[in-house]
């Protein structure tokens, strides 16, 4: 009894040392810090200016946030910069006047004019503060600046410290960087710092191309968090950081953010309160020892291919060649082939047995998180509660298929499985195999002993948890949450792990009837039950919501709702019940990202109007050229721009040509969102096929909810937050060309 409990505390205490690994940052270092190194205090001091209040484009306080920061960089006794340029994304359709601050710290070696680019925003979401995304990564880069400064001897190469504008707003701020700044071609290597949540350590997610020597070098940060799984993923998903636009300049990169409490993520809750100072002590310490890093190297880096890399607890970052996965997955092949040969007496029922585990894991995992909704999505209890129900199909799986084979059989059947799933990844998505492959050797490896086996289990184990345990609290728990996708995984994946870990799991169960899997059924669905009525929406864990009052320049309409579902009460109270029938159609045009507008009709409180005015109508190569003057009304944020009727060839804004061949996804019309348009207006060209027509729809965007009579907006509870734009005011009107 004493060997199946320490057997099972040992497993436990694996899984916990994985996960605390990914879920805790380190310890903040106090203002008394020595002045080479980073402090999370001194940085706060930073974050609490920037994150006074909202600050996105086209206010009063992105101008003190960026005032705040030119001082910062000239008390340092650098020389700060304002690059101000309109904007074109290439990732999306956006365009905006930007004010990029850069300020380069020389190393007086006119050999070489190569430097290290640290990257982050200033800018935020209209929604809330933005302490963590991107206030953190401003305050570090400014924390990191002053320790360099502190420095008796200077970095070589030059460090460019470059503050972007309109991240938010669609990269804007990196595209006018590569686009028009001439120190773009001096950059050799680019480091950006972001957040997707308040808290958690800060992840290296992504890199550049040709990333071992970059991952090599990550090794000097000794703390890193980080995944060649991740970097290999993420290339494949439809998100964006500002170092998609540096992408064009083929470059060795890292790219940091740190994500756990997304729910406040871009919300009213991303303020000071909320940011954790040991994430900000993560993010500013992998800022400061990376830019040293490559700045006491010789630049241009060495150009390789791509590499495999993962941390471990107690060992740090390993790193090898990507060339060395197949190798390596060949032989998980032969020590697997090797088992087969020697133990194929019920092999094949345990392989149906895996697969047939895999299967009802999975459907558990789809079924349990399709009934979680806000905070509980991102719920380590309910992750728990429903890791055990698949760990429970698992056992029941499991103690079935051993009527028709031997325990050598069932574990043999289940390392067929990982190593088709190594193979697999090591074939397909090079950078993800060693989460299977090297799992696989060690329990084959063990499986093969005579003497030692024990040991040898022990340490399969060892190396299973530690890589897995802590991979899959991130992925589920902290990105993906424990629904959709993110459930599935979970359960797959627990299921897995299990199944490898058989040998050491079926002694702890005994002589349990189906191997402890009512046991494990019933604690998951207490679990569950106890979440059910513990993981609420609050303060900390808040609902989103946004409302909009829509008015038709062109008519006496009005309308208050927001876009897309009423997800909350809240919302659904101020909104009421509406047919989607009675919405006009051109409340379908308000939104940049395509959702429908729910709301019902108010009386119109008139506010100011968007227009364009034809400037010139030329003909030019057999195509019509109308050039607009595109104007927003006084408070307006953003103008969203909507050519239809008539295809667009091609379009310039503000002389600049509009490059669509990056774009992330098309829409059948020409759509433009302008942040910050000037006073003056900006100049919008669009060249159509000679005799066609345009309707030019205009949306202009504002902050707040004017007062309208007869409707009390009540106030929000404390579990339901403004999200992203927050509450906004839009104006509409159409023209035709």
């Amino acid at each position: 009894m004493l060997k199946r409990v320490g057997s099972a505390l040992g497993l436990l205490l694996l899984c916990a040392i994985s996960i605390l690994r990914v879920a805790l940052p380190p310890h903040v270092l106090p203002a008394t810090a020595p002045d080479t190194t980073f402090s999370a205090e001194r940085a706060m001091r930073h974050v609490e200016q920037i994150a006074e209040r909202p600050h996105p484009m086209a206010t009063a306080d992105h101008d003190r946030v960026r005032d705040y920061i030119v001082g910062q960089l000239t008390a340092l006794g650098l020389q700060p910069q304002i690059q101000q340029a309109t904007a074109i994304g290439t990732r999306y359709q956006q365009a905006g006047h930007v004010q990029n601050i850069l300020a380069r710290v020389p190393t007086g070696d006119s050999t070489s004019k190569a430097a290290v680019l640290v990257m982050v925003h200033y800018d935020g979401v209209e929604a809330g503060p933005a302490a963590a995304d991107d206030g953190a990564g401003a305050a570090a880069l400014l924390e990191t600046l002053r320790a360099l400064r502190a420095r008796k001897r200077p970095l070589a190469p030059d460090v460019i410290a470059l503050f972007t504008d309109g991240e938010e707003a669609g990269l804007l701020g990196a595209a006018a960087f590569v686009r028009e700044h001439p120190w773009a071609k001096d950059v050799a290597v680019v480091l950006n710092f972001e957040a997707r949540g308040t808290s958690g350590r800060s992840f290296m997610f992504e890199t550049g191309p040709g990333n071992l020597d970059a991952a090599r070098a990550l090794r000097n940060a000794h703390d890193a968090t980080a995944g060649s799984v991740f970097a290999t993923i993420y290339r494949l998903l439809p998100n964006d950081t500002d170092l998609s636009e540096l992408a064009a300049l083929r470059l060795p990169a890292l790219n940091f953010a740190f994500a756990d409490g997304v729910e406040r993520y871009h919300t009213s809750n991303d303020d000071v309160s909320h940011l954790n100072p040991g994430s900000l002590q993560h993010h500013g310490s992998q800022m400061l020892a990376m830019t040293r890093t490559f700045g006491t190297k010789q630049l241009p880096r060495p150009r390789t291919g791509d590499g495999v890399f993962f941390d471990l607890p107690m060992v740090g970052l390993v790193v090898y060649p990507q060339g060395l996965e197949p190798p390596l997955a060949i032989l998980a092949f032969v020590l697997v082939v090797a088992l087969v040969v020697r133990h194929g007496k019920g092999v094949v029922a345990g392989l149906l047995a895996a697969l047939a585990s895999l299967v009802m894991s999975g459907a558990v995992g789809a079924i349990a998180g399709r009934f979680l909704k806000g905070p509980a999505v991102w719920s380590g209890l309910n992750a728990i509660g429903i890791a055990l129900l698949a760990l429970a199909v698992t056992a029941a799986c499991y103690s079935v298929a051993k009527r028709w084979s031997t325990p050598r059989g069932l574990h043999v059947g289940a390392l067929i499985v990982w190593l088709v799933f190594a193979l697999a990844l090591s074939i397909r998505a090079p950078g993800t195999g060693y989460l299977f492959t090297w799992p696989v050797i060690f329990a084959a490896g063990a499986a093969l002993l005579s003497r030692g086996r024990v040991v040898a289990e022990w340490v399969t184990a060892i190396v299973t948890l530690l890589l897995l345990a802590g991979f899959i609290y991130g992925v589920t728990v902290v990105m993906l949450g424990v629904t959709g996708a993110g459930a599935v995984a979970l359960c797959v994946l627990a299921s897995l792990i299990a199944l490898l870990l058989a040998p050491q799991l079926e002694p702890i169960a005994g002589q349990a009837r189906w191997l402890g899997a009512p046991w494990l059924a019933s604690a998951g669905l207490v679990i569950l039950v106890i979440a059910a009525f513990t993981v609420r929406p609050n303060a900390d864990h808040p609902l989103r919501s946004a409302l909009v009052y829509a008015e038709d320049a062109d008519s006496s309409d009005a309308w208050l709702g927001t876009i897309g579902r009423a997800n909350d009460p809240w919302t659904r109270e101020v909104i009421g019940d509406v047919a989607p029938a009675a919405i006009p159609a051109w409340t379908s045009r308000l939104s940049e990202y395509g959702s429908r507008f729910t709301g019902r009709k108010v009386q119109l409180v008139p506010l100011g109007v968007p227009n364009a005015t034809l400037i010139h109508d030329t003909l030019m190569s057999g195509a019509r050229r109308i050039t607009l003057r595109v104007t927003a009304p006084a408070g307006a944020t953003t103008l969203v721009m909507r050519a239809s009727g008539a295809k667009v060839l091609s379009s310039s804004i503000d002389g600049r040509e509009v490059d669509t061949t990056r774009y992330r996804s098309r829409s059948r019309d020409w759509v433009m969102q302008y942040w910050a348009v000037p006073d003056t207006g900006a100049t919008v060209a669009l060249s159509i096929p000679a005799g066609s027509h345009v309707e030019f729809d205009l949306a202009a965007r504002r902050p707040g909810i004017p007062p309208l009579p007869g409707v009390t907006i009540p106030q929000r509870p404390p579990y339901v937050v403004p999200s992203q734009t927050g509450d906004v005011s839009i104006v509409y009107r159409r023209k035709q060309f």
